[in-house]
This record gives structure tokens, C-alpha cells and sequence, in this order.
């Protein structure tokens, strides 16, 4: 073998071996990308008996029931006894003899259970008067609980909205409900034209709930897949602690935060890492820190042998749980001069951090989007109330992804308008511990004082 043929088989084995990590990398990439695809759809980290590693045991079944030494919990006795039921015996139950005596003492068992209500049938009487002064005739206006050419009343309507969007059942199961329990008749199609009432009554709330939204010192924000009539959409929530909003669009880009913020939005604005997020213009933004965690888990998995990256990895884990256990610390507390100290050094230590390795494509990410979002981690320590996760956001938009699997979104246009108007007075509602029906029923009313205008005024 020839000089020459020795140097082209060693220069073939570099490129090989060049080659050969490249693979490993995108290998580690693409299982990466596979087992965050599989904690979208499956949520469980639970792994079966085929997966464990050698040596290592099943966890423990949880011990079914509550933990030694905790106290046990009982059914508070009703402040008020509506019917009081005397049992009394006949004859003796063991020998049959009839020549019993009462005794003082009583065993009192209380019961608590549902009075099914009845249909009120209700006949309004609209009076006519003639006034002698302009010579022309009037007829009375809307009666108290009237809704006007309407044949079913507003509580019944309330309760079927919020029977389709709180506790999710369907309008043909509402339709049976009502039959069996309340003796009341309705088709399918009436239930929608309740939806389309209440949406229509409730447009100016929503229009001010979005208002009040803006005013308000944070923002979380989120959005989820939707489908209205089998076209890919998109639904948005903007929410505070006090006001949570909907919104269903085709896209999911920076226009429909500009369409519901405004070009402008002077408070924190407190989200995931979506780019759309990027060119928002806001007082401050505070990034989600929990996906930075939850990722940073999945580098751990594939480059633990790697002693350089897991050491940096420890030391960005640190530097952000030493951010948020500050911040739990100082949560009712003033912010002295050692909290600003304190806040400063991890400022200063986060803005000094950076990966070994970019290069590695699953690090590459993070090195890219820690730097480009550097000034917007620990945001939640110089300002009050911020949170440093956007779990308010995914807690509001949970309801409508479970309503989602049940329905598979919209059929049309105008239902994904319903969904919006309607969620979004529901969820304020709770939000705020006021009660739903209640609310949609001063709607559809038209009253123009209700409880949840309390929720327009910015936390």
C-alpha cells in the first residue's frame, strides 16, 4: 500500500468519523423531537415493565385512602332542617309483642337530598291604557322575568348554556334532561337559538371584558388548536385574575394579539416562547419559565454522559430555582435592600451564562432562545404579581381543550363566535366566584346592573 492510499484511508476515516457524530446528533435531535410529540398527545411519564432498566423496580402503588394522622372529613350538618320525619315502631321487632314504651332518648339521622323542581307555566298580561292628554293608547311594557316573544323563559335558557359549556353535555342529552327532570319539552335546535340569544345579549360584556383586560397591570396569554367545520383554527385566552378572555382565529400569528392588545399594551405581558409573542410591544414580558425547565429535563436524558453541558445545565436549573424560591420569599414581604441585591446577582449571573456547545442541534435551540430572551426570565422580580410560569393561562384554556375532545371544536363560524362570547363571560364569572346561570340570565334579561361588572374594574 502505497503512501498515498494511506493518507486518503486515514483523511475517509476522519470524514467518517465526522460524519458519524453528525448522525449521533441528529439521531439524539429527532428522538428528542419524538418524545416531546409523544408528551403532546400522551400525557403519562409512567413507563411499562418492558422499558424499566435493569435493576430498576416499579414504583409502589400508591395506599388507597388518606394518609396516617390526617383528620378525616365529615358532611357539616345543614344550618336549617326543612322537614322533620318521627319513626316510631308498632310492635317490638323481636318478639312481635305490641305493649312497648318510648323511651326519652332518639337517634337522629339527617338526610340531604334534591327536590326536583317543577315548570312555571307564567302568563304575562301586557294592559293597555289610554291617556286623555295626547288622545293615544299604551300597552305595559316587559314584565319582571319576561323575555319578550320568547315561549321558553331566561333561567331555562341560562341553565342550558352552561349545562353545554361548563359541564359539557351535549344538546341532546340537555334536551332528555330537561324532558325527564324538569318535564320541560325543547328540541335541539331550540338550544341553539339560546346560544345565538345569549352571544347577542352579552357582545357589549365581551367587548368589555377585553377593555378592562387591557387595563390591567399583566397578561397571561396562550392559544390551542381548534377546528370550525374541519378547517385548522386557532383559539387564543387573554386572562388576569380577574377577567379571562377567548378568541377563535385562523391565525396564530402577531396580528390577532395586536387585533385584541392594540398596537401597544403597557403592562407584562406573561407567555410561552411563541415568535408571535416577539414583536408585541409591552411595558415587559415575562417567558413561561416552566417550558425552559421541562425542556431543560429532556437535554438531560439524551446528553447525560456528557459532563460539560450536564455541568451548565445544573448551573441554568440553579440559577432559575434560586430566582423563584426568591421570589416565593418575598411574595407578602417589601423588597428590602438584600431581596435587590439578591435579584441583581441573578440578573447578572444569567446574563453571564452560555452554552458550551451550541453547535449540538437540541442545544442549539436553547442557546438561540436563552439569548434572545435573556431580559425577559426574571421579569416577575421587578414586578409585583407577575407570575414566573403561565400556568393561570393553561388553567383558563383547559376547559375548552377538554370541550374540544368532546366536540371536536365548531361547526361553523357562528358557533366558534358563540364560543367565544359565551366562554368567555363563563370563566370571568368564576374567576371571579359569581354565579354563572345567574349571570346569563341578567343577559338575556337586559338588566343593565349585574354582579359581574364588578370584573371590569382592572386587579
Amino acid at each position: 500500500m502505497s503512501q498515498e492510499q494511506l493518507i486518503q484511508i486515514i483523511a475517509e476515516i476522519a470524514r467518517l468519523r465526522e460524519e458519524n457524530e453528525k448522525l449521533k446528533d441528529e439521531v439524539a435531535y429527532l428522538k428528542f423531537e419524538l418524545e416531546q410529540a409523544r408528551a403532546k398527545r400522551y400525557k403519562s411519564d409512567k413507563k411499562p415493565p418492558s422499558e424499566l432498566g435493569e435493576g430498576q423496580a416499579e414504583a409502589p402503588k400508591k395506599k388507597k385512602g388518606g394518609k396516617f394522622g390526617h383528620i378525616g372529613w365529615f358532611r357539616k350538618k345543614p344550618d336549617k332542617i326543612d322537614r322533620v320525619e318521627d319513626v316510631r315502631l308498632d310492635c317490638c321487632p323481636h318478639c312481635g309483642c305490641k305493649d312497648i314504651q318510648e323511651c326519652k332518648n332518639v337517634d337522629e339521622h339527617i338526610q340531604e337530598d334534591i327536590v326536583l323542581p317543577r315548570i312555571e307555566a307564567v302568563s304575562y298580561r301586557h294592559h293597555e291604557y289610554y291617556c286623555p292628554a295626547c288622545q293615544k293608547k299604551s300597552v305595559a311594557g316587559r314584565g319582571p322575568g319576561e323575555m319578550p316573544s320568547s315561549y321558553i323563559g331566561p333561567k331555562a335558557k341560562a341553565l342550558a348554556v352552561f349545562l353545554k359549556y361548563s359541564v359539557k353535555v351535549s344538546e341532546r342529552d340537555i334536551q332528555a334532561l330537561f324532558e325527564k327532570v324538569f318535564h320541560l319539552k325543547i328540541v335541539n335546535s331550540s338550544i341553539s337559538g339560546f346560544r345565538f340569544q345569549l352571544k347577542r345579549a352579552g357582545g357589549p360584556l365581551y367587548r368589555a371584558l377585553i377593555e378592562s383586560l387591557k387595563k390591567g397591570l399583566f397578561i397571561h396569554a396562550d392559544e390551542t388548536g381548534w377546528k370550525v367545520d374541519g378547517l385548522k383554527r386557532w383559539l387564543w385566552k387573554f386572562s388576569n385574575k380577574k377577567v379571562s378572555v377567548s378568541h377563535i382565529d385562523a391565525s396564530r400569528g402577531q396580528k390577532v394579539l395586536e387585533m385584541i392588545l392594540g398596537e401597544k399594551y403597557w403592562g407584562v405581558l406573561i407567555s410561552d416562547f411563541l415568535s408571535a409573542y416577539n414583536k408585541i410591544v409591552t411595558k415587559a414580558k415575562q417567558r413561561c419559565l416552566a417550558h425552559i425547565l421541562r425542556d431543560l429535563k429532556k437535554v438531560k436524558e439524551y446528553w447525560h454522559d456528557d459532563v460539560e453541558v450536564m455541568t451548565y445545565i445544573a448551573r441554568l436549573v440553579q440559577i432559575l430555582d434560586e430566582a423563584m424560591s426568591l421570589h416565593k420569599e418575598y411574595r407578602d414581604k417589601d423588597w428590602d435592600d438584600v431581596y435587590k441585591m439578591k435579584r441583581e446577582s441573578l440578573k447578572v449571573s444569567l446574563g453571564d451564562f452560555a452554552f458550551p456547545n451550541p453547535n449540538k442541534r437540541i442545544l442549539n435551540r436553547f442557546a438561540k432562545r436563552l439569548e434572545r430572551h435573556k431580559n425577559e426570565l426574571l421579569v416577575f422580580l421587578y414586578e409585583r404579581g407577575v407570575d414566573y410560569t403561565n400556568n393561570h393561562a393553561e388553567q383558563q384554556i383547559r376547559p375548552d381543550v377538554i370541550l374540544r375532545k368532546i366536540t371536536n371544536g365548531n361547526r361553523s363560524e357562528k358557533g366558534a363566535e358563540y364560543h367565544s362570547v359565551i366562554s368567555s363571560i363563563l370563566q370571568t364569572a368564576k374567576l371571579n366566584k359569581i354565579d354563572p346561570i345567574g349571570t346569563f340570565e341578567s343577559l338575556l334579561l337586559g338588566k343593565k346592573q349585574y354582579s359581574l361588572l364588578t370584573a371590569l374594574s382592572p386587579p
